[in-house]
């Protein structure tokens, strides 16, 4: 059985990235998934210290850390990974192998479970922010993009936003904010996953999507501690999925 923790926005916060570890060494957690704004901005040297420390961790305990991007990680960078190394795997970001980004609708075999990846959302705050150093247009899902995704069975679909259907947030009174949350709905309704793990509006919510029968969590973010994180067992492939309640 492999036991997989998702993970809120972190934000490039070192002390909470060392707090989900110490929280996944308690629950003997695998695999670590986060749900985008990861923190993906290695052109700063904090954001190189960051990296480096999460990869670290990774490597000492033994646990696998993938990310989906979030609307606020590096989008060049991340573009030139996904021209050197295609987008059909996850793309390791540092030298031990311990650290990989979940290209968008990127599909990946964990234990015999398929798990798609869709990073991208809108930021609320863009002109407020500098061009190719704190906000990327890239950040945006296309609806391009989603209309050429093949439709295909997942087990798990990780999204930075969240699918439409029920108001989380100041974000849902703006309309192109809302338009984002219609893609990952299409992005959702195509893959029909049984279990869908989102972030981005800071906010701990869950339902079932009445049309996918998909059991939606939107997870909180860096600081929200147990509110920012979500334990979910994969047992022995064709066995029924068994969800965890997070410990306190």
């Amino acid at each position: 059985m492999t036991r997989v923790l998702f993970a809120g926005d972190i934000h490039g916060n070192i002390t909470h990235a060392e707090w989900l570890f110490d929280y996944a060494t308690l629950n003997e957690v695998d695999t670590i998934i986060a749900c985008g704004d990861f923190g993906y901005w290695p052109h700063y040297p904090w954001g190189r210290t960051y990296l480096n420390r999460v990869s670290e961790l990774a490597e000492q305990n033994n646990i696998t850390f993938y990310f989906v991007d979030g609307n606020h990680e590096n989008h060049d960078l991340l573009d030139e990974l996904a021209k050197t190394h295609g987008t059909s795997q996850p793309i390791p970001v540092t030298e031990n192998g311990f650290l990989l980004w979940i290209p968008r609708g990127c599909v990946f075999t964990l234990d015999g479970y398929k798990i798609m990846g869709y990073g991208g959302a809108y930021s609320v705050d863009w002109e407020e922010r500098q061009l190719g150093r704190t906000w990327w247009k890239q950040e945006l899902i296309n609806d391009y993009a989603v209309m050429e995704l093949p439709e295909q069975e997942v087990d798990i679909l990780v999204t930075h936003e969240a699918p439409y259907g029920k108001r989380i947030s100041y974000k849902d009174e703006l309309p192109v904010s809302v338009n984002q949350r219609i893609l990952v709905s299409e992005i959702q309704n195509k893959v029909r996953p049984q279990f869908h793990v989102c972030g981005h509006h800071h906010v701990r919510e869950t339902w079932i999507d009445e049309i996918t029968d998909t059991e939606i969590h939107v997870l909180g973010r860096d600081e929200m501690e147990a509110e920012s994180v979500l334990l979910l067992d994969l047992a022995p492939f064709e066995v029924e999925i068994e969800l965890e309640d997070v410990a306190s």
